[in-house]
């Protein structure tokens, strides 16, 4: 896996309100397969080193180093980066903590904000996060990584309200319904033709428009969900590995573990146990 692959539904640790690390890919990375998605925490992120485009909702966002962007929570998104080294910063916020205050405008920060400073100040951006990621590791300073990371969020620059919805960003405002679908069912695999009728289209056309969004089949998508949901599982609390496989929607526990491991490279047993290691 990648260094610092987070798997979804993405969940913070309840005694905190912020989760900082730092996620590298070697130069001989392949350019990450595209996985639309959403979770309750919004992101803050800072590329060091990356060249692509995030699609959501509100429209394409080109992505290069020295990128900031903001995500809001439940925001549809989807990375597409490209192949070879990349790093950068990310940052889940507990939505409480993007309430608007002095500098962020009225209400809270509810659309995402690019922003791709001048050069003189990513100097200053690059050192202000590697400082967030320090803080971040000493539990005793979280309030100053509270405290840093308002002053982060209030580099983003204001909406335009005049800009419009991209054509990337409509099409996956329209098929969000089938997302939302993937993200509440996950028990059982979700057919083509339920997802297509949340969506108010034929299962030929959803299909078809689905694939030609995202870069992947719609059944291949939530497959690829329940399996991420299913190592979030692993993760947490003490279940065994076929009371997951079943609760996450796949019928025989061999399977899920053959395509565990051909998706994670290791065992489910595996993967909790590394997981541990490392706590």
């Amino acid at each position: 896996m990648d260094a610092g692959t987070l798997c979804e539904p993405i969940a913070l640790d309840p005694a905190s309100s912020i989760r900082v690390e730092r996620v590298e890919r070697p130069s001989d990375s392949a350019a990450p397969t595209p996985f639309p998605h959403f979770h309750e925490p919004a992101e803050l992120i800072w590329f060091n080193r990356a060249d692509g485009e995030v699609t959501t909702e509100h429209g394409v966002f080109p992505i290069t180093a020295g990128t900031l962007l903001f995500l809001p929570s439940m925001t549809t998104h989807d990375f597409r980066l490209a192949a070879g080294a990349t790093a950068w910063v990310l940052v889940h916020l507990d939505p409480s903590v993007t309430v608007a205050g002095p500098g962020f405008g009225s209400g809270i920060l509810s659309s995402p904000r690019w922003h791709c400073p001048p050069k003189e100040e990513r100097a200053r951006l690059a050192m202000a996060f590697d400082w967030l990621v320090t803080l971040a590791a000493r539990p005793e300073r979280s309030a100053d990584v509270l405290a840093l990371t308002r002053l982060l969020l209030k580099e983003l620059p204001l909406p335009d309200p005049a800009a419009d919805m991209t054509a990337a960003g409509l099409a996956l405002h329209r098929l969000r319904p089938a997302l939302d679908l993937v993200a509440a069912v996950t028990d059982r695999p979700v057919t083509i033709e339920d997802a297509a009728a949340r969506c108010h289209l034929s299962p030929t056309y959803f299909s078809r428009a689905f694939s030609k969004q995202f870069g992947v089949g719609f059944s291949e998508y939530a497959r690829q969900y329940r399996l991420r949901s299913a190592a979030r599982s692993l993760t947490m609390g003490g279940s065994r590995v076929s009371e997951i496989a079943y609760s996450n929607g796949f019928f025989n526990p061999s399977h899920f573990s053959a395509a565990f491991q051909k998706r994670f490279g290791i065992s489910p047993s595996q993967f909790r146990k590394a997981y541990q290691t490392r706590r």
